[in-house]
């Protein structure tokens, strides 16, 4: 399985399919309670009150009137897909009982595929990029690189209509063989067969001194509570060096997170004060925290690195010390997918997820409408820059001292 990075991918829904039973009045009480469960939910914490736009009311009053005119199993697991497809994307989801069973199986670190991180781009040039090369997988053994890009799979090109569906056709099981059309950021194309097997997903901080006192750091594409162990090692380091760092880039351009990246923590070491607000239907819930310097990570300048795969907590991270004034972001806009998630089984086992909650900044930007955005654009996507030559971290050095 290929290992995707960042944001949360909602499932697609049910297809519509040929009852296999009829419905009989006992099924209609249980589905009207699942409903009810659902709708309640919804009215009460779904994040925004004006449902986006949509007349909650009266679609609601249509699914109602579906189940008690009588439904099968597939055609209630339906009328609820597309209910919540109807509210903004990327704001909710519903699963029936077998999907929610398929996925959580799924949900796992261990995956069979060809081992790499990924980010899917649309149109005009349908592709999906190579954030991170899993170290030992067999993309690595088969001469794949991070900021390569996949243009086509077993012959097949990659569209902008499937989206990340592209990647049901990299994964496959351990073992089978997979035929990639494959370009590099130097423009050159080639074909490359990866064996598949079962991979860890796991990604390490990187980087290091670009000269004797500036400093780069890539954030992994699937971060823990390790990256702000390593950063303030290397503030720690420093001062035990007696060689302090007179400038850092940190680069979140492949950065994501699933719950664990260590928000506070790497705040608390480069910031201090107010860092904006989480705001639900309950009210807000401000984020401010106490700095705390080692060597001199709260003074060192700082310039952030931000692109299209940048998602969760690490935008967060970005805006809240961009809009303090405490650091500099270069880059691409971010993907804005910072909204938080409520999780709720139904009575039939089946799964509704939907937003509770998002971020604003301190000068009361949603993050999730708007995403980061650079203070300086250069337009140069991950698969267009490579090491040493990357316009984007040039850019950023030349807002550094002694770069």
């Amino acid at each position: 399985m290929l290992a995707a990075s960042g944001a949360l991918i909602a499932a697609c829904g049910t297809q519509a399919s040929a009852p296999t039973a009829s419905p009989t009045s006992a099924i209609v009480p249980q589905q009207l309670a699942v409903f009810e469960q659902l709708d309640q939910a919804i009215r009460e914490s779904y994040l925004y009150a004006d449902y986006g736009g949509l007349n909650w009311d009266a679609e609601t009053a249509a699914v109602r009137h579906q189940i008690e005119a009588g439904l099968s199993g597939e055609q209630f697991a339906v009328a609820l897909s597309s209910l919540i497809a109807q509210l903004p994307e990327g704001s909710a989801s519903y699963l029936s009982r077998d999907e929610r069973i398929a996925a959580d199986l799924q949900a796992s670190t261990v995956y069979e595929g060809i081992g790499a991180f990924v980010g899917v781009r649309g149109d005009p040039n349908p592709r999906v990029v190579l954030l991170s090369v899993i170290s030992g997988s067999p993309a690595e053994r088969s001469g794949l690189l991070a900021h390569d890009a996949i243009y086509a799979v077993d012959g097949t090109a990659v569209s902008a209509d499937e989206g990340v569906n592209v990647l049901n056709r990299v994964r496959g099981p351990a073992g089978s063989e997979v035929v990639l059309r494959v370009v590099s950021p130097s423009g050159a194309s080639r074909q490359v067969s990866v064996r598949r097997a079962q991979v860890v997903a796991a990604d390490t901080l990187r980087g290091g001194l670009l000269t004797p006192s500036l400093m780069y750091l890539l954030a992994p594409a699937a971060g823990d509570s390790s990256i702000f162990e390593a950063v303030a090692k290397v503030f720690q380091d420093s001062e035990d060096q007696q060689q302090p760092i007179t400038g850092m880039v940190l680069d979140l351009r492949i950065a994501g997170s699933g719950g664990q990246w260590p928000l506070v923590e790497m705040l608390i070491l480069l910031g201090d004060g107010p860092m904006g607000k989480f705001t639900s239907r309950d009210g807000d819930q401000p984020l401010t925290v106490s700095g705390r310097e080692i060597a001199n990570s709260q003074t060192v300048p700082l310039v952030l690195l931000t692109g299209p795969d940048t998602s969760g907590l690490p935008e967060i991270f970005a805006a809240a010390l961009q809009a303090g004034g405490r650091a500099a972001v270069v880059g691409l806009p971010s993907a804005g997918t910072v909204l938080n998630y409520r999780r709720m089984t139904l009575l039939d086992g089946s799964m509704l997820t939907f937003a509770d909650s998002t971020y604003l900044t301190v000068g009361g930007v949603d993050l999730s409408r708007a995403g980061v955005i650079p203070d300086i654009r250069v337009e140069a996507d991950w698969d267009e820059v490579q090491p040493g030559n990357d316009p984007v971290l040039s850019q950023a050095l030349d807002l550094l001292p002694d770069s």
